[in-house]
């Protein structure tokens, strides 16, 4: 019995430490300086971190290209000194940012798995007005906040509500649509940089 307790704790712990950080405060006038419109296609991204080991799904965000390009990161612990965060959204991702926020994940254990649909304009400035909306989520809601804006749009409708990474990871590689990457490193732990 010690032993299944221990196990118990163990899995939580590592799932907190999944969906572990706190909200970012940064003013409005350092968000607009920092936007960023990329010109590719709209598009959003769901970025899931997954232990290699077990396969299970340990934090959800979304890389969203709008009229600016964000990532809603809800619960999450990605800080970076040139990126302004406000509750959960991380402002100014440059295909360069982006690419460092899942490079900022995928470590010895751990792999990112990057599942890309392109939508309208429209749809990803309404996404990011959403994701917006829900302000600083708690930690261990990140799924649930992730889940909850996708299944406002059409092409995600079928997503329930879940406290899962890896149940929403699954439900959206079942779109044919979806174009998928994934990101390994073999670096042990996370760095915070400022360059």
């Amino acid at each position: 019995m010690r032993l299944f307790t221990a196990a118990v704790l163990l899995g939580v712990s590592l799932f907190v430490a999944g969906c572990a950080g706190n909200s970012g405060t940064a003013p409005a006038e350092e968000i607009s300086a920092a936007a960023f419109v990329n010109p590719a296609p709209a598009s959003v991204s769901l970025i899931t971190m997954v232990n290699a080991r077990s396969e299970f799904g340990e934090h959800s965000a979304l890389l969203i290209n709008g009229s600016q390009q964000v990532i809603y990161d809800p619960a999450g612990s990605f800080r970076h000194s040139q990126l302004p965060r406000r509750d959960d959204m991380v402002y100014g991702i440059t295909p360069r940012f982006a690419s460092y926020y899942n490079s900022y994940h995928a470590r010895f254990g751990y792999y990112v798995k990057v599942q890309t649909l392109q939508i309208s304009r429209e749809q990803a400035d309404a996404m990011i007005v959403a994701a917006q909306a829900r302000g600083h989520v708690p930690k261990l809601f990140c799924a649930s906040a992730i889940s909850d804006v996708l299944n406002d749009f059409p092409q995600f409708s079928d997503i329930p509500v879940t406290f899962f990474p890896g149940a929403i990871m699954r439900r959206v590689g079942e779109n044919n649509a979806i174009e998928t990457l994934i990101v390994r490193e073999d670096d042990i732990g996370q760095n915070y940089r400022t360059d």
